[in-house]
């Protein structure tokens, strides 16, 4: 029977056939990005790095998805890096949900690059500053993220694809007695889905908005009279106690980001098209546009509707659903959609989520 140093031995060589084989399959991809820089196309392909992981899923027999998923992503991050740097911008300082979303969509081997606010995300990939932005735009506690929403509304940007992540909220602190406490710092999403534990437990607690829930924990870190809502990334670089985790009234609590670029992309098969159109104040309006999906079968994913600036109780209706906007029945849809509203904005077409 073979001994614990006769199975190191094995895996020593196996790794450096491991690495032997990633080196190989870097070249590749190299020559690959010099072929896109030739031809103009984008570094990031998610269509491909998706069928790409579903093949990998097919041949995988022993590693958990997620371990499988987790590798190939930095897989995928390093041949990226090789073909040409990319640039991320997304809500900071580090250990944000944004920061994390950004890992898990684009992977470590990025120029990333916190910024203070939503807007200068936006500000930052429309300057070209950044190739792509990372921005919350719904909450499966809170609903949509409506600064977002309305940066959409404005920019010429187009959303290039989507990633949900679990939003666990936690209350970290330079303190150990929750006694001893006198404010609560957090960003406003968190503030909100936390909203019956902070009654319970902090109850008559000073509560401090702040900019990101890192910002709240670098606060917090400064502060040893605080608490902060924040993930556990940030707790981990502000060096703050982690005194409750996963305090969301909800468990299954998830946010859905969007990715923005100046670059769109074509159909997949597997598509979401997001568009923002107002039409007219008159009875039976929403009724139907929205009869106009429901005669094609297209199937709505998302309907908000938000306060336009500077008219009297007029609304911008923000509306997910199935399909490219090269598809022949979505296009269909849209001409129709673009008839009957007094205005149509394609926010973009993207591969939806699995």
């Amino acid at each position: 029977m073979a001994d614990i140093n006769d199975w190191r031995k094995k895996i020593d060589l196996l790794d450096g056939r491991i690495i032997s084989l990633l080196c190989e399959r870097t070249e590749c991809a190299a020559e690959i990005g010099k072929i896109k820089s030739k031809s103009g196309k984008p570094v990031l392909d998610p269509t491909r790095e998706a069928e790409v992981m579903a093949r990998l899923r097919g041949l995988n027999r022993l590693l958990p998805e997620k371990s499988l998923e987790a590798i190939y992503r930095e897989v995928f991050s390093a041949a990226r890096a090789i073909e040409k740097p990319i640039a991320v911008s997304f809500l900071g300082p580090d250990g944000t949900f944004s920061h994390e979303a950004a890992i898990g969509i684009f992977g470590s081997s990025c120029e990333f690059r916190p910024q203070a606010g939503f807007e200068g995300v936006v500000n930052d990939v429309e300057k070209g500053l950044a190739d792509f932005g990372v921005l919350p735009i719904e909450n499966s506690i809170e609903g949509p993220v409506n600064a977002n929403l309305d940066l959409l509304r404005d920019s010429p940007l187009s959303i290039f694809g989507e990633k949900t992540i679990a939003a666990h909220q936690n209350l970290v602190s330079k303190q150990k007695d929750l006694k001893k406490v006198e404010r609560l710092y957090s960003h406003p999403q968190p503030l909100g889905q936390c909203r019956k534990f902070i009654l319970r437990e902090l109850p008559g607690v000073e509560i401090i908005e702040t900019s990101s829930t890192s910002a709240a924990a670098q606060k917090a870190s400064k502060d040893s009279a605080s608490v902060a809502i924040s993930s556990l990334t940030a707790a981990r670089n502000y060096k703050l106690n982690v005194l409750k985790k996963r305090i969301e009234d909800f468990a299954d609590n998830n946010t859905r980001f969007i990715i923005l670029s100046g670059q769109t992309l074509k159909r997949t098969g597997k598509d979401k098209t997001s568009i923002a159109v107002t039409i007219k104040n008159r009875p039976g309006e929403l009724y139907r546009l929205l009869g106009v999906f429901n005669k094609a079968r297209i199937n709505l994913t998302k309907i908000v509707s938000r306060p336009i600036p500077r008219s009297k109780w007029g609304y911008i209706f923000y509306i997910d659903f199935e399909g490219h906007r090269e598809d022949k029945k979505v296009a269909g849809v849209l001409k129709q959609v673009a008839r009957m509203g007094e205005s149509l904005k394609i926010l973009g077409s993207y591969p939806r989520e699995k």
